[in-house]
């Protein structure tokens, strides 16, 4: 499956191509960049950070600007991994790459999901920031450094 994928015409010019493989890992690492940016900011305000700025405040620009740079982020790694499928699937550094991307993603629906982060978001008074909201942010925060951590180990193996 893995080698039919890179046999595609899209993954064989991707490969072939002395600009456009490199332009495509640009793209995936400007959405990480928008994306673990914005998430990180979230959490540490969460967890205390910038207390006179208001969640809402800063969940209205950033919580776009990660879908934004989620969608680039997956769109781009899609592209990058057709181009070396066979490589990188095996790897155990991509597979846990690709689990811990799970972990935040359902982690960051949880946040999502939270009523004291819809009332945080939507700007109804200056509540203090539940136990539990905190956790959520921490686990964001851990999970998001380490699916950059090991998406970066794997260009070196």
């Amino acid at each position: 499956m893995f080698e039919a994928l890179e046999a595609l015409p899209l993954a064989v010019w991707l490969r072939q191509s002395i600009w456009i493989y490199p332009l495509v890992n640009t793209l995936h690492i400007l959405g990480v960049a928008l994306l673990i940016g914005s998430v990180v900011v979230l959490d540490l305000r969460l967890l205390g950070l910038w207390r006179r700025v208001p969640v809402s405040a800063l969940a209205a620009v950033l919580g776009p600007t990660a879908i934004v740079g989620f969608a680039l982020a997956a769109s781009a790694g899609a592209l990058l991994f057709i181009a070396r499928a066979a490589d990188y699937a095996p790897l155990w550094l991509f597979q846990v790459k690709m689990g811990l991307l799970v972990l935040a993603l359902l982690n960051g629906g949880a946040v999502l999901r939270a009523g004291a982060w819809r009332r945080l978001r939507d700007g109804q008074g200056d509540m203090p920031i539940p136990a539990s909201l905190r956790t959520l942010a921490a686990t964001s925060l851990f999970l998001w450094l380490a699916v950059m951590t090991f998406g970066r180990l794997v260009g070196y193996a």
